[in-house]
């Protein structure tokens, strides 16, 4: 009898669902829209009709499903499966989760942090998977992280462990919503390179390509910026640059705190491929200690935003599996 196991990704407009057997192949990813409306009473009973749809469209009855793996956005307690709060999910405080889908399905249900579950999905499936220690970077509205050692996702004596994108890069630099000053998630996020730049633009006036892209649209993105700099501009070059190497630097942290095998970026910002890790290569080795060779590869990311669900069934599997 075939078993598999299932995996969740509650996103804040999508919820996605997929079913993998123990090796970490997959089945099709199946989406349904996240259901806000009637609290987290339904949005459960979305996530258990998808987790059901899944299950029917593979064959599967519930006596072959190990288990089922929720990734959510948090913070979470994970040992008592709750949802302490979720900024993009109205309704959702101290709601218990894990057990609430438990119930209803009559499955067992493992709860993780959606950026860890992204992280073991590249692990299990992706970019990661002939590596025993891995570092993932989300490289988006903000930098997310997570990290696997070992086989273990990493969460921390108070289980806020991972928050990469908060890693201090400037003494004293950017304001973060965080509290601190400097993070990460302020010198790399697409959001927030494209946020620096506009006024960075407003108070230098630079000749820039930017400009008439600012004036149409009243706005640019991070994709704006890497497009002007192939083309030559020169400010997008610098602003781009820059980005790339706050963003190296971050990595050579990571590299002397974990010395993992694979550094992995995914995100939008990933989506520019060779054109953010080459220059990311570059000032790494720049700026990578000289007492021994460069050991730790850094790569983009491979399962893309199906990593959040098939990561999830690999930790149903990692917990309920043996």
């Amino acid at each position: 009898m075939a078993e598999m196991c299932v995996g969740i990704d509650l996103g804040g407009t999508f919820i996605k669902f997929v079913a993998t057997d123990r090796q970490g192949s997959a089945s099709e990813i199946l989406q349904l829209p996240t259901v806000t409306g009637d609290g987290p009473e339904g949005l459960v009973e979305q996530m258990v009709r998808g987790a059901r749809k899944v299950m029917d469209e593979n064959g599967l009855s519930s006596e072959q499903v190990r288990g089922v793996g929720v990734g959510s956005p948090g913070p979470l307690d994970l040992e008592a499966g709750l949802v302490i709060a979720s900024p993009n999910i109205p309704g959702m405080k101290n709601t218990p989760l894990r057990d609430m889908v438990g119930d209803l399905l009559g499955l067992p249900v493992a709860l993780e942090n959606d950026a860890n579950a992204a992280a073991y999905g590249e692990y299990v499936s992706g970019a990661g998977k002939d590596a025993d220690d891995l570092v993932v970077l989300t490289l988006g509205t903000g930098v997310g992280g997570g990290v696997v050692i070992g086989g273990e996702v990493l969460h921390g004596a108070h289980q806020i462990g991972a928050e990469l994108g908060h890693m201090i890069v400037v003494p004293d630099g950017e304001p973060c919503g965080c509290g601190q000053r400097g993070c990460l998630e302020q010198y790399c996020s697409a959001k927030f390179m494209a946020d620096r730049t506009m006024r960075r633009m407003s108070a230098e006036s630079p000749q820039t390509s930017l400009n008439a892209i600012l004036e149409a649209n009243g706005s640019i993105d991070s994709k704006d910026i890497n497009e002007a700099r192939a083309a030559g501009d020169a400010f997008a070059a610098e602003v781009w640059d820059a980005t790339t190497r706050h963003l190296a630097m971050g990595c050579v942290s990571l590299t002397r705190i974990f010395d993992p095998d694979k550094i992995v970026l995914t995100g939008g910002m990933a989506k520019a491929g060779a054109d953010l890790i080459e220059p990311v290569r570059r000032h790494f080795a720049d700026l990578h200690w000289k007492m021994t060779e460069i050991k730790t590869e850094i790569t983009i990311a491979v399962l893309g935003s199906d990593a959040g669900a098939i990561g999830a069934a690999g930790v149903a599997w990692h917990e309920f599996g043996s």
